[in-house]
């Protein structure tokens, strides 16, 4: 039979499709990986990886098992979880977070020191993926925990609400807008902006804004990067609605770009932590969503519904 450690080294290469990086991943020398991989497919006489100096891909067979083996895994980790709940040192071991690229480096740089300081244990692996991809691989057990911009509706997930994001308006320093402390939308008449993304909720959000106000939707880059809209505000091709977070983290710092608040009206996104219901480790996943929560807060929506300010750094 399998052993366990060997099917963490197959499901570790099928994440990396590389043996080095699945190697780092596993905390063990390539050799090592390699060689525990080649005496699984002799326990189950099926070849799993095919190996060449160009690529290494999985087998039909090797992907099948790696996607059961995420359950198993997981059901361990689970069955650790369920022993450990007496410890009082229980927050220890991985955690294996999924984010979306548009969420993880900015929240995190945020949350992971007080992360670390609040769990010392607790080694939090994140990996980015995108939002189409996040649930499944939070379903069969590749993610322990994911950051959304919304819970996704599925009876098997559980979530907790970290922030309600709003959007700033980004634009040049020399825009005359810039001189607004607080912009009021009715001016935004005529001025072309860029999309930062084609989530539904969001891009609704901006659509009826523009509509209502008379400004023009620039698509052509919908689904960039955040940091490619910064350095288009940059160059002058048109002003952003960029995450609060976000400009904490990478605008506050440009010369050449300003953020303002909008007056009203201004689009949010929720921002969530996700999990599996069935999860032993519901106390633990919800001490970790309070600990973020603390950390963004002060960048969230007002209660008041007002405009959002941007705090100093």
């Amino acid at each position: 039979m399998p052993r366990l450690q060997q099917l963490r080294y197959l499901v570790a290469v099928a994440d990396t499709l590389s043996f080095s990086r699945a190697a780092d991943q596993c905390r063990v020398t390539q050799p090592t990986l390699s060689m525990q991989l080649k005496e699984l497919e002799g326990r189950l006489n099926a070849q799993l990886v095919e190996r060449t100096r160009a690529r290494v891909v999985l087998t039909p067979v090797g992907a099948e098992i790696a996607r059961r083996a995420r359950f198993i895994l997981a059901e361990i980790e689970d069955i650790r979880e369920i022993a450990r709940r007496d410890d009082p040192d229980a927050l220890q071991g991985t955690l294996q977070m999924g984010v979306l690229q548009t969420i993880g480096g900015y929240v995190l740089s945020l949350a992971m020191p007080a992360l670390r300081e609040a769990f010392p244990r607790l080694r939090i692996v994140v990996r980015e993926d995108r939002l189409e991809h996040l649930p499944g691989r939070l379903s069969d057990g590749t993610h322990d925990v994911l950051l959304l911009p919304h819970a996704p509706n599925q009876p098997d997930f559980s979530s907790a609400l970290l922030i309600r994001e709003p959007l700033h308006l980004v634009m040049p320093r020399e825009h005359p807008l810039a001189a607004h402390n607080i912009v009021p939308p009715e001016v935004l008449a005529g001025e072309t902006i860029l999309l930062m993304d084609r989530t539904p909720r969001l891009h609704d959000q901006i659509t009826s804004l523009c509509a209502e106000f008379g400004a023009i939707e620039a698509d052509d880059f919908a689904g960039t990067t955040l940091d490619t809209l910064r350095l288009m505000v940059t160059t002058g091709m048109g002003l952003s609605l960029l995450p609060a977070l976000y400009v904490r983290s990478d605008v506050l710092r440009e010369t050449l770009i300003v953020a303002r608040p909008l007056a009203s009206r201004a689009p949010v996104r929720d921002l969530t932590m996700v999990w599996r219901t069935s999860s032993p480790r519901e106390a633990t996943y919800r001490r970790l969503a309070e600990t973020i929560r603390a950390c963004v807060q002060p960048w969230g929506q007002p209660d008041g519904g007002g405009p959002a300010t941007i705090p100093q750094v």
